[in-house]
């Protein structure tokens, strides 16, 4: 095994991560950080895909996550699908939400919060399709085993109203068929995929994944972390 140690010089801003929450006590603010430590795996951003990168490394190996932003359970109301508008709207500079403009001129919003855009998007979730997972030349069985690890946790069959009905229905009279119901699947015609919010209109991130799945002995997160330098440096090799 190959380890490293990380020499680094973090710039620090934004206020402490919380005390009160106790039960994500591997989540730190990056002003506790040490000069040096000694990890398997650095992961830098914790958003959707490094926290489930983080969650699965940390079973077997020491990983740390640096994450420039702060955590969604400091204020868990704020992802609740009754505040979706206000949470992607506020810019401000401590915010989850950082404005930024394409290079095509458009605004939009990018994430800087533990979690990534999961923390902000409008929480569809869905499969890819059977050609794409052959394509990029996946194991059928493990991308399964992935979809089904992620699902339990972060997936659910959303509630159909009044505007959603009235979109399915457009679609069918429309000719896109055939109407599939509820499914993960990436398939033709008209269907009801996933969501991220529970019945309760609760949101469920892929911070949710790494509080939930990872081993908290093994992982360590830094929050409000931009990281400036990193050093590496080989120890050991067995």
């Amino acid at each position: 095994m190959v380890y490293f140690i990380l020499i680094a010089n973090i710039i620090f801003h934004g206020p402490c991560y919380s005390e009160e929450a106790s039960d994500y006590s591997f989540m730190k603010d990056a002003t506790l950080a040490p000069k040096l430590s000694l990890f398997d795996y650095i992961i830098i951003g914790g958003g959707t895909a490094g926290c489930a990168l983080a969650a699965t490394l940390s079973r077997n190996a020491t990983v740390l996550v640096l994450e420039r932003g702060g955590s969604p359970y400091d204020n868990p109301t704020a992802t609740d699908i009754g505040n979706f508008a206000n949470t992607v709207s506020n810019t401000t500079p401590n915010s989850w939400s950082q404005l930024f403009i394409s290079e095509d001129g458009v605004y939009n919003s990018r994430a800087r919060v533990l979690g990534g855009g999961t923390v902000l998007n409008a929480g569809f979730y869905t499969r890819a399709e059977d050609d794409y997972v052959a394509e990029a030349g996946w194991e059928r069985d493990e991308v399964e085993a992935a979809y089904e690890w992620v699902e339990r946790k972060v997936a659910f069959e959303p509630q159909i109203k009044g505007w959603q009905s009235a979109f399915r229905d457009g679609l069918l009279e429309a000719g896109v068929i055939p109407y599939n119901g509820f499914t993960y699947g990436h398939i033709y015609g008209t269907k009801i995929g996933g969501t991220i919010f529970d019945r309760d209109g609760h949101r469920h991130t892929a911070a949710n994944l790494l509080l939930e799945y990872a081993n908290q002995n093994t992982v360590i997160v830094y929050l409000h972390a931009s990281v400036h330098k990193i050093l590496f440096t080989t120890k050991g090799i067995d």
